[in-house]
This record gives structure tokens, sequence and C-alpha cells, in this order.
């Protein structure tokens, strides 16, 4: 008679993740992918942000070496006055060259000069340049002595350009003060508004508040307007770049209805141009 086999033994029961230890491996996994958002979402507003700065630094030095090459080569005589607008916001000017490359438009003339102009448009700086002419020879004395005969030239400055002939070369620019170092007597002031004599002006300090054009999409005319009205028209004696530097860091707090991450890309930039004088005071 066989003997009964012996009954098997159970499998051993193997070790499990208690409820707690799942609960605790969850949330170092949640913790984990918290601190990955965060540092993926920092990295994209960085390159953002230095993506900003960088066509920021673009726009503004593309205005900076065109508006500098125009004031280098003006015309500089008494009757080829620069017409200076100063506005309550954004300013402009208009003035003579010996830039080449425009042609005239039925005027006949001997020498051909620029007319060029600058102004502010929405967010969009624009510079237009024509063809502008000269008298005949007899009307006017020698190239070096007294005055050129200007005769379409108002003795206020050249008018400004037809609209038509207005480019775009700084998108993102929304704002443009002018500010002028001045000799008076033996005296350097720093002045808004330009002095009667223009021969008095040394140098032509321009600047700028500038946005990044792809934040442009998000505003409209108004928030334009309301970001661009809250830099300051220059003043007597201070340039304008000392409040302005102020202004644009403090933006999202006075313009809570715009959007942040438009205001934070306003970035304010500033040129120092010497206007050669051909009668320069001692």
């Amino acid at each position: 008679m066989k003997a009964p086999r012996p009954a098997p033994r159970p499998a051993p029961c193997k070790p499990g993740f208690t409820l707690v230890e799942l609960m605790v491996v969850m949330a170092v996994l949640s913790i984990f992918l918290v601190i990955t958002a965060i540092v993926s979402r920092n990295a994209v507003d960085l390159h953002s942000a230095t993506k900003a700065r960088i066509i920021a630094e673009r726009n503004s030095a593309a205005f900076m070496r065109q508006f500098g090459a125009d004031l280098a080569q003006r015309v500089n005589h008494l009757d080829a006055r620069i017409r200076i607008g100063k506005f309550v916001g954004n300013d402009g000017i208009s003035l003579l060259t010996q830039r080449q490359g425009y042609t005239l438009r039925e005027v006949a003339a001997d020498r051909q000069v620029s007319l060029v102009s600058y102004r502010v448009k929405r967010h969009l700086l624009e510079r237009a340049a024509s063809g502008y002419g000269f008298g005949t020879m007899l009307e006017r004395p020698a190239e070096k002595a007294g005055t050129l005969a200007l005769e379409l030239v108002p003795a206020e400055g050249p008018e400004d350009p037809d609209v038509q002939a207005f480019q775009v070369i700084a998108p993102g620019i929304i704002r443009l003060e002018l500010s002028f170092l001045v000799r008076e007597g033996k005296t350097w002031v720093l002045r808004a508004v330009p002095p009667q004599d223009q021969q008095q002006i040394q140098q032509v300090i321009a600047t700028v508040a500038v946005l990044d054009p792809d934040r442009s999409r998000m505003l409209d005319e108004r928030k334009f307007g309301l970001i661009a009205a809250e830099f300051p028209d220059a003043v007597d004696d201070e340039l304008p770049l000392t409040k302005w530097a102020a202004v644009a860091p403090n933006l999202t707090r006075r313009l809570p209805q715009i959007a942040r991450t438009a205001l934070q890309q306003v970035r304010v930039y500033q040129g120092v141009f010497t206007l050669p004088n051909q009668n320069p005071l001692p």
C-alpha cells in the first residue's frame, strides 16, 4: 500500500509595494515632472527674451546707422535748414543730404542732393528719400562761401516728402525723441527744442523705445498709444534716456491692461550724432 503524498507547500508570497510606498513614488514623480516643466518653461522664456532683445537691438542699430549717415552728409548751408518736428509724443525730422542715388522729378538742376525724412507711424520707424536740386550755377555763389540758392527750400526747412516715399527701416520702434546739445557762448547745454540758429547745434541725441515686432501683433492702435505715452518728452538739461530707462521695467505695473509678455520686451536705446556745421562757434 502506497504512502499518501504530502500536501504541496504553498508558494512563498513575494513582497509587494505597500500603499504608502506607492504614494511616495507618485509624489516623487510628480515633483520631478513639475521641476522639469518649470525648467523647460524657463528655458523657453529665456530663449524668447534673448531673441526679442537681439531683434530690438538690430532694429535700433539699423535706424542709428542710417540716421547717422544722413546727418554726417547733410547740406551744410544757411538756406538748407533742418526741419525738426517737436511734438507731444514722437518727433520727426527732414533734412537735405549730399547722399546720391535718387532721381529728380521735373527739376532741372546741375547738382543733386537727397531730401530725407524720418517719422514713427504706429510701431514702425519710416524713412523717406527723394531727389532734390540746387539752382543753376548763376543763381548761387561758390559752394564753400555764403549760402546756396535753394529756391525750393522754405525758410523753415524742407517740406516733408510725399507719404508714398516713406519706407519702413526699423519695425518695432514705437517712440522717437530728439534732443540737442547746443553751444551757447562758451557753455554746452542740453535742449529739448533746437535753437533758431541751427549753427549752434553741436550734437543731435536720438532716443528710441523699441518693441519686438512679434509682440507688436498683440497690440492695437490704442495700446501702442498707451505704451508710447509712458515715455515722457524731452526736457532741458536732461537726457530722455535717464527717465526712459526707469519707465521700461515698470510698464507691467503701470499698464496692467496690456499683456505682460509684450511690455516685458520694451527696450530703450540712445544714439549721439555730431552735426557738422560749416561755421562752428569758437
